[in-house]
């Protein structure tokens, strides 16, 4: 600071002329022993004090002109006054006339140091703290200023903005003095050039990274962006400075072509006229390396940042050394041990093979360019996790999303200090522009979207958590809370080693705004003030079970109707509920705890849906009219062998047996088995809608189901709605002609010649058999011949996989046990066939010609039901059955129901039929049949022939 009253006051006004600023003065004279600092705040005048009145975007200060005379300042400085009679100064600007005083009063007339400063929308810290480690480790003094504050010679000190405001930047400037460092390294921000904080800073080096989008909130159009960028080369043409620019951005170009225009003194790298290009580039996840060549010069560049957009930093930072004289040996040394910055593509630690990285990108360029660095690494999926600012650019705000997604597996948006916006407004303009069943998912509160995100990686993944960086605080409403994107990460990290969730939680909780956006299509959140949100860990439609932090979705089935229960369900204020009709608030719920959609199943089918695409697994959907769950076990087995599966429970294949399957899902399962069922037409097209499969299998076509289809080319029509959507994989029967079409889009799989995959040479003995599969041999553990062709589709599908054959037949070489399906056991000397799960034509002929197989010595029974729901067709089906049976040898045939009395030949006498199962029980004939007997038990499900199995056993 200098001192010597009037003297200083006369250097402030010469300094002033000079940059063309003064208009008058006034009552000066008395200020001969002028002693005081320089301020811009009124709060802080001290008596003797100059008060600068700065026009902000919120204040004026000449409206503080009386309150800064009444604490004691000397002289005012000003655009106008009113008050002639204290001492004042007249300017036409006063933020510049701000800049020229307070560095004539702060700083010495010549600085000491070179001052190198760097603008850019992204890479301003990592090139700024590169350069300064770098000059720090060649032995120079070294001085840095920017977004994470200031450092003098290793020792940190706080700051609030990227660059300083003008009366804390001199300050700086004069502790750099002070501690005699060699160079000053500074972040130049677009608002510091806009608002004029370095006006009239001198610097030696001005350093150019890239121009995108941002701070638009601020300078209104990109054009007005890149024009205060440009202020800082065209002053620093004028004052002499040296220029390197980074030419690989079209921006930089226009900034070269200008100073090159002006004959300033100007370096440039990348792009097809650079003086420099980068050579040799190698990058992975611990180190990057690369040349810069010139045509006479090589400089070589090794570092432990990682990234391509590391890479523009690096080579950046190494040209300034060049431009500064050191050699290229000694750039490589300065360069090659410097740690990453801190929240620069930061990396956590951690034990399980995950990349996770923490970053403080926030504009779609940013987004963009780090995860193109990540892309470049060893990796399986990408994770990452966004969210935008409030109070800034909402143009932004989509593109940030798209830039995401188009280098991302998955997307978590979150909560990004949203200050005094409503974050559900922000995060509908992140979204606005997206389709809803892109890999998205919301959760607001940011702690559970870092531990989510950090739950759904595997071993390999990249998690990129972008947004805060080094930043330690959530703002909100004006009140920054702690938090630390880090201390978040280590967090989740010691709760992943635990492992300790429960089977049900969701590995991604459901957020109130999701709800909201995926619900009510007309929903418009309020732009202003906080809403707090609330994440629920549960999917439930059985108020039974329901656990807080639940979704219950009142479905209305044949037996029971949720919505009878919303009250029990919403007396726990964690939970929230879907339904079907208005539901008043009351006692038991809030805001936010009910909302009214128009069909309970499809809303649970499209949060379902929407759940399922954040996750890893290849989804695989089968369907067909018989053997569904026999072959979905026997692709699970397969399957099995090489990763973890995920598969439809039993036949749980509508739509609430998918969506009990999806939420179970882990994301360590690589397969998704997802087994699909209809009855009426248009439910295969909604169920796939709902899985989405990658694969789609259509293992059969038969007479099912034809109360609703009429007839087989129903079932067929139903069925093949599968293939009618994007697949990379179908797998079709080759035996049916109707597939036929189908040659050139898909795998056909059977015993006709023409199969792509046929078999052959199948040999089937009483506990195993063995079959060609093209040229492969292939045993299975079963008995039953039509395993032959399920195991065919299993096989095949683990071939298109890539899982190892050997692998395949040690899986398939365990039996697989299916309640009630081609179940086989032994009862006394003779066996049972309990095949009473469902029935239909093609069904009961496999089972009906296998029982005959076995044991052709021993006496065989048979126990049948009905065929159901084949429609107008019944008795024709039931007869073809009949037919089948005229032609067996067998010792008696019981029947049970309605149309099974047709499956009695006309010459056999008596006929054992039942119109029910309790009929036939209490007739106690099964209760003698001989031990050496080989009996079937078929029929549909309805029929509820498994009632007798117990006195089969002779347990009854």
């Amino acid at each position: 600071m200098l001192s010597g009253g009037i003297f200083v006051i006369n250097r402030i006004l010469y300094a002033l002329q000079q940059h063309s600023l003064l208009v008058e003065t006034a009552n000066l004279a008395k200020m001969e022993n002028w002693q005081g600092k320089v301020q811009t705040d009124n709060r802080k005048i001290k008596p003797g004090d100059i008060f600068v009145c700065i026009q902000g975007a919120n204040f004026d200060g000449h409206n503080f002109i009386n309150s800064a005379l009444e604490k004691g300042a000397d002289i005012i400085v000003c655009r106008e006054i009113n008050k002639r009679d204290i001492p004042y100064i007249k300017v036409k600007d006063t933020r510049k006339a701000a800049a020229v005083i307070a560095r004539t009063v702060m700083l010495p007339q010549k600085i000491p140091y070179t001052l190198i400063g760097i603008t850019g929308t992204n890479g301003k810290t990592t090139t700024s703290l590169l350069l300064y480690e770098a000059l720090r480790n060649l032995g120079f003094r070294c001085g840095w200023i920017g977004t994470l504050g200031y450092y003098i010679e290793g020792k940190a000190f706080p700051s609030e903005r990227t660059t300083p405001d003008i009366i804390e930047l001199n300050e700086i400037f004069g502790q750099m003095i002070e501690a005699k460092v060699d160079y000053v390294v500074m972040e130049v921000s677009s608002h510091s050039l806009s608002l004029d904080r370095i006006y009239g800073v001198k610097f030696d080096y001005c350093l150019f990274s890239n121009l995108g989008r941002d701070h638009l909130d601020f300078h209104q159009t990109l054009e007005n962006y890149g024009k205060a960028k440009m202020s800082f080369f065209e002053q620093g043409a004028k004052d002499g400075s040296i220029s390197v620019i980074n030419t690989a951005d079209a921006f930089g170009v226009q900034i070269k072509d200008m100073l090159k225009e002006k004959q300033a003194k100007v370096y440039s790298l990348g792009g097809n006229d650079a003086e420099f290009q980068y050579s040799d580039i190698k990058t992975d996840i611990n180190t990057s390396s690369f040349k810069l060549i010139a045509e006479n010069c090589e400089i070589p560049v090794t570092s432990r940042l990682i990234g391509s957009f590391n890479i523009q930093n690096l080579g950046l930072t190494a040209l300034t050394l060049y431009a500064l004289g050191v050699s290229p040996e000694a750039i490589h040394n300065s360069l090659k041990d410097i740690p990453p910055v801190q929240g620069r593509l930061e990396r956590v630690e951690n034990n399980f093979n995950i990349g996770i990285f923490i970053d403080y990108a926030h504009t779609p360029e940013a987004i963009d360019n780090v995860l193109k660095a990540v892309e470049d690494l060893p990796h399986k999926r990408i994770l990452c996790l966004i969210g935008a600012g409030g109070d800034r650019d909402k143009g932004k705000r989509p593109l940030m999303l798209k830039s995401a997604l188009n280098h991302s597996d998955v997307v978590i948006i979150s909560d990004d200090n949203p200050r005094s916006e409503n974050p559900e407004r922000i995060i509908k303009d992140i979204v606005s522009s997206s389709d809803i069943f892109l890999p998205w998912w919301i959760i607001r509160n940011r702690q559970q979207a870092i531990s989510s995100i950090i739950r759904l990686a595997q071993e390999e993944d990249i998690v990129l958590i972008c947004g805060k960086g080094s930043e330690d605080y959530q703002e909100i409403e004006g009140v920054r809370h702690h938090f630390n994107d880090r201390e978040e990460a280590l967090k989740a990290l010691a709760e992943k080693e635990i492992k300790d969730k429960a089977d049900d939680e969701l590995i991604l909780p459901i957020d109130q705004t999701l709800l909201k956006l995926l619900l009510l299509p007309n929903w418009e959140p309020e732009p202003k003030g906080y809403q707090e949100t609330y994440s629920y860990y549960y999917l439930s439609i059985d108020s039974r079970s329901i656990k807080p932090g639940s979704v219950f979705i009142a479905i209305k089935g044949e037996k029971y109707d949720g919505h009878s229960y919303l009250e029990d369900v919403l007396k726990i204020k964690e939970n929230c509920a879907i339904g079907e009709i208005p539901y008043p608030l009351n006692q038991f719920s809030e805001e936010n705890s009910y909302y009214q959609v128009e069909n309970c199943l499809e809303t649970m089918g499209l949060i379902c849906r929407k759940y399922l695409q954040l996750f890893p697994a290849k989804r695989i959907a089968l369907t067909g009219s018989t053997g569904k769950t026999t072959c979905k076990e026997l692709m699970a087995q397969v399957l099995q062998s090489s990763a973890p599966v995920l598969k439809t429970l039993a036949n749980e294949n509508n739509i609430i047996g998918l969506c009990k399957t999806i939420i179970r899902i882990k994301p360590e399962q690589q397969y998704a088995i997802f087994e699909l069922g209809t009855n009426h037409f248009g439910e295969i097209a909604a169920l796939a809608d709902v899985a989405n499969p990658d694969i789609g299998i259509i293992l059969n076509i038969g007479p099912s189901h034809l109360e609703y289809f009429g007839d087989e080319e129903g079932v067929f029509r139903e069925k093949i709605t599968l293939f009618k959507r994007p697949l990379a994989l179908r797998l079709y029967p080759g035996d049916d002609f109707r597939f036929d079409y189908l040659a050139n889009e898909g795998i056909s799989i059977g015993y006709a010649e023409n199969c792509d995959y046929r078999i052959t040479r199948h040999k089937c003995n009483k506990d195993n058999q063995s079959f060609y599969l093209n040229e492969d041999l292939w045993f299975l553990p079963y008995g039953a011949p039509h395993y032959a062709i399920n195991s065919a589709f299993a096989i095949v599908l683990g071939l298109k996989l890539g899982i190892d054959k050997e692998k395949m037949q040690t899986a398939l070489n365990k039996p697989i046990q299916l309640e009630l399906r081609s179940h086989v056991e032994k009862r006394g000397t003779g066996l049972l066939i309990l095949d009473c799960y469902n029935a239909n034509p093609y069904s009961m002929q496999k089972a009906l010609e296998y029982w005959q197989e076995l044991n052709p010595e021993q006496p065989h029974y048979a126990i049948l039901g009905d065929m159901l729901e084949l429609g107008e067709s019944s008795i024709l089906y039931h007869q073809m059955i009949s037919a089948m049976l005229a032609e067996m040898r067998y010792e008696k045939l019981y029947t049970v129901g309605n149309y099974s009395r047709i499956y009695h030949p006309e010459k056999e006498s008596p006929i054992f039929h039942y119109n029910t199962v309790e009929e036939l029980i209490a007739d106690r004939k099964l209760n003698s049949l001989p031990e050496n007997a080989i009996i079937l038990v078929k029929g549909s499900h309805a029929i509820q022939l498994e009632r007798v199995i117990p006195i089969l056993k002779g347990e009854d």
